[in-house]
């Protein structure tokens, strides 16, 4: 079975999107790392543990493993709720607030950096296109055929 242009410039998407993806996971610190927890701490000044892992949409276990780290280099600390004594809440540190705003600005920077060699238009042109991706796929993780092909591909490639 022969592959017609059309399939291949999908097999190209689909490369392109995977290297953008790699890049920018592996730039921009993982999926959940210090930054989106001091930057969550940040806007939600004392909440709990449960809260911030709602927030985050992260299990239990990672997010202790990672807030051990943080209040092993003293970033935040954790105190009584003054509502509910039995409620430890999680505050940011003095030095993990500026941590917290430097980290933002790195962010910001970086961001800058990455996308400096698009102009406005083509930002803008690709922000459409990428909506509507990411609008598909999400449709696609509700297609029975769709979740049949990635399963049996997902098999096959382990």
């Amino acid at each position: 079975m022969g592959i017609d242009k059309d399939n291949t410039i999908d097999h190209m998407l689909s490369s392109n999107l995977r290297a953008c993806g790699h890049f920018l996971y592996y730039q921009t610190g993982g999926k959940v790392g210090q930054r989106r927890i001091l930057l969550a701490l940040l806007e939600h000044e004392d909440i709990t543990q449960r809260e911030l892992q709602d927030i985050l949409k992260i299990r239990s276990g990672s997010l202790s493993e990672i807030l051990a780290k943080i209040e092993e280099d003293r970033y935040i600390k954790r105190e009584k709720s003054d509502e509910d004594k039995r409620q430890v809440k999680l505050v940011l540190t003095e030095s993990g607030r500026n941590k917290a705003f430097q980290m933002e600005e790195d962010y910001e920077r970086l961001v800058r950096k990455m996308f400096e060699c698009l102009s406005k238009e083509e930002k803008e042109r690709l922000l459409i296109i990428l909506k509507k991706l990411v609008k598909n796929w999400g449709y696609l993780k509700t297609d029975r055929t769709f979740e049949m092909i990635a399963k049996e591909f997902r098999n096959e490639t382990t």
